[in-house]
């Protein structure tokens, strides 16, 4: 078992390097937020794939059978847009996303910033009167301990401070991070030592955030299995991802204002048509999913929100 875990992972780790995926050496700056306004969550990935088979009789039969799978991804985030009209927000609402590449929404063909883009898109189009602020901190590549130096970062403390929701994405990395310390010599209880460490560094993320923000709701996404579609037969990839979840399940239940939304079921199951070209990050249609996911669980909050501005106004 041992070995064939030690020879499972040095795969999944050699095949994650072409892409870059959940690897450290970002070049991205801190500066500004990393998102875009452009209001267009379902913008495809139709133009780049065809400009290079335009001329081709064969590239153009390709362009026809691509269309469909085109035509569900803009379905899915628009499906995820338009169910959010039933929400009504007459209010001011700030959502500062800070994590990893999921957060950034590596693997985007649109742009759009996976994910945070669809959620501001679906907020804007739901309540075009309110003034919908979603600030976006990925960064591809970090691990807990890069996230919690970056939130000393004035722009992010910043955004975290006026914040009424704030969404974090971390863990990934910190798993890829031991692959790549033991990768000739790798072992279950290689992950085991470091739960602890790790449990400790997500506990001085939320201390860190609630430092800057003492009412904000903070919500932990947790992770998925990228391998299942191609190795569902090895459970130490799933233990693992499970023990890293319960880690963030027992970090969130030990805050105040804070939830967990999982995400790992979303992929269970899911086939390519979720994943980008790398293989391991979420397209545009896996992306829909996770905001789909993350409006259901923040919906309540906004609801409260909501309600508590009212009440406040109608007492002036």
């Amino acid at each position: 078992m041992k070995k064939r875990m030690l020879m499972l992972l040095g795969l999944v780790f050699l095949l994650m390097l072409p892409s870059g995926a959940w690897l450290v050496g970002s070049s991205l700056s801190d500066s500004s937020p990393d998102h875009t306004l452009s209001g267009a969550a379902a913008t495809s990935s139709k133009t780049q794939q065809e400009d290079t088979t335009a001329s081709s009789g064969t590239a153009a039969s390709s362009s026809e059978e691509q269309r469909p799978f085109e035509q569900g991804v803009q379905d899915a985030v628009a499906s995820v847009v338009n169910e959010t009209r039933r929400l009504f927000i007459s209010s001011d609402l700030h959502i500062t996303a800070v994590g990893d590449s999921l957060t950034k929404g590596t693997g985007d063909s649109s742009d759009n910033g996976g994910y945070v883009g669809i959620l501001e898109d679906s907020l804007e189009k739901s309540v075009p009167d309110a003034s919908i602020q979603v600030d976006n901190y990925g960064k591809k590549g970090n691990r807990s301990d890069q996230i919690l130096e970056r939130l000393n970062n004035p722009k992010i403390s910043s955004s975290i401070n006026q914040a009424d929701i704030v969404l974090l994405t971390v863990g990934a990395n910190d798993i890829m991070k031991i692959v790549r310390s033991n990768l000739t010599d790798l072992t279950y209880d290689d992950f085991q030592e470091e739960k602890d460490p790790y449990k400790q560094r997500l506990t001085s993320i939320f201390e860190r955030i609630r430092e800057e923000n003492e009412d904000a709701v903070i919500y932990l996404l947790g992770l998925y299995n990228p391998f299942n579609m191609y190795f569902s037969d090895i459970p130490e990839l799933d233990r693992i991802v499970t023990d890293w979840n319960m880690i963030g399940k027992n970090v969130v239940n030990e805050q105040e204002q804070a939830g967990f939304i999982p995400i790992r079921d979303l992929f269970q199951y899911a086939g390519p048509g979720y994943y980008a070209e790398d293989n391991f990050h979420p397209n545009q249609r896996g992306y829909a999913s996770m905001a789909d996911q993350v409006l259901e669980y923040i919906q309540p909050d906004l609801e409260e929100f909501q309600n508590g501005t009212d009440e406040e106004n109608s007492n002036e």
